[in-house]
């Protein structure tokens, strides 16, 4: 069957969803061709496929068309996203599409925590959210029919992974359909069976390797960067760093070189407001520089980017992968520089461009974080007042850790007064109970100890430091002066002149809950993770 016969037939078969998904692009992509007529199919499926070819909506159309076919009801789709600013832009992206077929679709994250008392038919949420959702309201699941898990590869191999694993396992066991389907979706998986068998049983892998050709070339400079990008007469430039304080440097370095060009930051240290305000200048203007950490790797649409520049050395091949993939989204090449200042430099990244072109990506090895045993222990004991007896412990933790670290985690946790044993039922303790009213449980990201920084003439907040700081520090692009911190909270006044970047810690490798396994799975841990 070819392209054409193959799109006539899928138009056929979504009836309803056509109009509303489709018709504004007049054509579907590769990957919506393959996927589109298994989703109606109600397969499990694994998505790889380039950043920008349409998933999200590969995956949400067929659902939309079953959900009006067949008749569904309540809270029946669950999006989950790693992070809120891809909540926000999924929201953006679906909710036009699903409410014109009549079907409900709403946010639930730290920055909107509150879900009315009638239930949406479709929720993107993230895994913290979800916790804390499944443990308040379980029965809000009881009519869920698919989980659509974006950017997967965020995720996964992390302690937010193992829980989002678990909490999986939970939701089959709340929903009257605890076959209930599931769809993973990324643009970078190093083995795409291996992570879906951690989230789903009978599955299908649609892979679709990017069709757009790679260019890359390697400068030394800032200076090089601007001349580059003049010459070529590039009008968008997307710049990624590894670290918060370099996206802070780089972009006030920047400033001085592209003087009529709007020179923007975003990291997660950064004021919601401004982080929204950079990702609507870069969507919306024709002309525009950006740097960036991660928070901007994956799918958030801030258009067409003309040229993609690595900074840094990006952390992995995915990383350098979802990086350039954000450059000439509409195009077929890719047009990306790195920086490399030695010979050294330059060899590494010269590999890793290879290896990105050749579509090899290294296995990274799993292990599981037990510290999700224990943060999952407390959220199923805390959703559970009335008590639970052990084996649902056992079966609920049983994806990531036996029966015998179970009951260590148990008996450590009673010992601890977080939870309390009698008469072969557990009960959470009023300590518990305390802890989760207040909403600590159910994330497992650990804090550190930051400072909110408040423009003291606006009152505005301008974002978020941890760590060291001078008198005077850079966020947000511009130079500020401490003029007073009280708690944590810093009172900054505008500065002129030069500053350094402020330090941003950098959450650990293990989960927050780390501290409250039993010493001997803590010796298991530190001796074989890497």
């Amino acid at each position: 069957m070819n392209n054409v016969s193959e799109i006539a037939s899928i138009r056929r078969l979504l009836k309803s969803a056509w109009t509303p998904f489709f018709t504004r692009f007049g054509k579907l992509t590769p990957i919506q061709i393959c996927a589109i007529p298994k989703v109606l199919n109600g397969r499990n499926i694994v998505i790889a496929s380039p950043t920008a070819s349409g998933k999200t909506e590969a995956v949400m159309a067929p659902l939309a068309e079953q959900f009006l076919s067949k008749q569904w009801n309540g809270l029946a789709i669950l999006y989950v996203v790693p992070t809120r600013a891809l909540a926000n832009d999924t929201i953006m992206r679906i909710e036009g599409p699903l409410r014109d077929m009549g079907i409900t679709a709403v946010l639930k994250h730290g920055d909107k925590p509150k879900l009315s008392t009638k239930l949406p038919n479709c929720l993107i949420t993230t895994p913290e959210s979800l916790d804390s959702l499944i443990c308040r309201r379980p029965k809000a699941f009881l009519n869920l029919q698919a989980i659509i898990l974006d950017e997967i590869h965020v995720l996964d191999n992390t302690y937010r992974g193992d829980q989002l694993r678990l909490l999986i396992h939970r939701l089959r066991g709340e929903s009257y359909n605890s076959s209930f389907s599931v769809y993973l979706l990324s643009a970078t998986l190093s083995d795409p069976v291996q992570i879906a068998q951690r989230y789903v049983d009978n599955f299908e892998v649609i892979n679709v390797p990017s069709q757009r050709e790679i260019e890359y070339s390697f400068l030394k400079s800032h200076t090089e960067i601007f001349d580059f990008a003049r010459d070529k007469k590039l009008k968008k430039i997307l710049c990624f760093c590894n670290k918060r304080e370099t996206v802070e440097t780089v972009a006030a370095e920047l400033t001085q070189f592209w003087k009529n060009y709007p020179v923007m930051a975003h990291h997660g240290s950064l004021s919601r407001q401004i982080r929204e305000e950079t990702e609507k200048v870069m969507k919306e203007t024709k002309v525009a520089v950006c740097v960036a950490t991660s928070t901007l790797e994956i799918g958030i649409d801030i258009g067409d980017i003309d040229l993609v520049v690595l900074i840094d050395i990006p952390w992995s091949i995915s990383a350098l992968l979802q990086r350039i993939g954000r450059g000439n989204r509409r195009r077929g090449i890719i047009r990306s520089l790195g920086i490399a200042k030695t010979e050294e430099e330059r060899f590494i990244l010269e590999q890793m461009f290879k290896s990105a072109i050749s579509g090899f990506l290294p296995e990274v090895t799993y292990q599981p974080d037990l510290s999700v045993a224990v943060q999952q222990s407390l959220s199923y004991l805390y959703q559970h007042p009335e008590g639970i007896i052990k084996k649902e412990i056992i079966n609920i933790l049983s994806p990531i850790c036996n029966e015998y670290e179970t009951a260590l985690i148990l008996k450590n946790l009673e010992q601890k007064d977080w939870l309390v044993s009698r008469i072969g039922k557990l009960y959470p303790s009023t300590k518990l109970m305390d802890k989760g009213e207040r909403g600590y449980i159910h994330s497992n990201i650990p804090d550190s100890q930051d400072y909110t920084v408040i423009d003291i003439d606006s009152g505005h907040e301008i974002g978020v430091i941890a760590g060291a700081f001078d008198d005077v520090f850079i966020l947000a692009q511009r130079a500020w002066q401490v003029i007073a911190i009280e708690g944590n909270i810093i009172k900054a006044r505008r500065f002129k002149g030069k500053a350094p970047a402020p330090l941003f810690i950098k959450h650990r490798d293990i989960g927050v809950f780390y501290y409250l396994l039993p010493p001997e799975l803590k010796r298991l841990k530190s001796n074989t993770c890497k």
